[in-house]
């Protein structure tokens, strides 16, 4: 049996990455259910779409000022565009809210797919993208990170010592974006390790195209 690692590069404020992600694993299961001769294990690598952004600032106005230059038509078209994509995926987007940086998210993520596994840093991920994309909840605020970690199975008193405590897993996940930066400029990017070569999709693609680079591997893995 091949082991093959899918490494998905994201930012938890990037709605791309969320259709990706969704996209991504109905793939994977689709190709799961063929009992292939080949392992795979989603991993998470972190990147910062905005490294300088503050600790909070409000989602519509700043994608109003940032993106969408003042045009309010844009904004509204987007978030029309966004809404139809995730739609089928069963996800209500809701555009209030706060935004703000996502260092700590991602340190809690890392901390937990080293400590606990491909399965619940599955599982936290889904739940930081659902509480921000969908309930308006701050990205990277303790509630949402402590709530998004009891979800994924960590025990609330292990998660909120995780959470408050902010130098654990800094120092590595701050090395850790720095390096995905060298090879990355946008999110997502999924790359399939495989036995010949690897396979790497930038964007978020169709189901289809997932699982066209998950058979590949499977064919050459033989």
């Amino acid at each position: 049996m091949y082991e093959s690692q899918v490494s998905f590069t994201l930012d938890t404020i990037c709605p791309w990455t969320y259709l990706a992600k969704k996209r991504l694993e109905e793939a994977l299961a689709q190709v799961r259910a063929t009992s292939p001769p080949v392992t795979f294990t989603l991993h998470f690598e972190p990147f910062q779409l905005f490294p300088d952004f503050p600790d909070t600032a409000d989602k519509q106005e700043w994608y109003l000022h940032e993106k969408h230059f003042d045009n309010e038509a844009a904004q509204q078209a987007y978030q029309s565009h966004m809404t139809s994509l995730l739609e089928p995926h069963g996800v209500k987007l809701n555009f209030a809210g706060k935004m703000g940086n996502t260092l700590h998210a991602h340190r809690v993520i890392q901390q937990i797919q080293r400590d606990r596994g491909a399965d619940a840093a599955s599982r936290l991920v889904e739940g930081l993208y659902r509480r921000y994309f969908e309930q308006a909840k701050h990205p990277s605020g303790d509630e949402t990170l402590v709530e998004a970690c009891v979800e994924a199975g960590v025990g609330e008193d292990e998660a909120r010592k995780l959470v408050e405590d902010k130098e654990m897993g800094l120092r590595e996940v701050s090395a850790r974006l720095r390096e995905v930066t060298m090879d990355a400029d946008a999110v997502p990017v999924v790359a399939v390790e495989g036995k010949r070569r690897d396979i790497t999709l930038t964007g978020a693609k169709e189901v289809k195209d997932y699982i066209k680079a998950l058979e590949t591997v499977v064919k050459e893995s033989g």
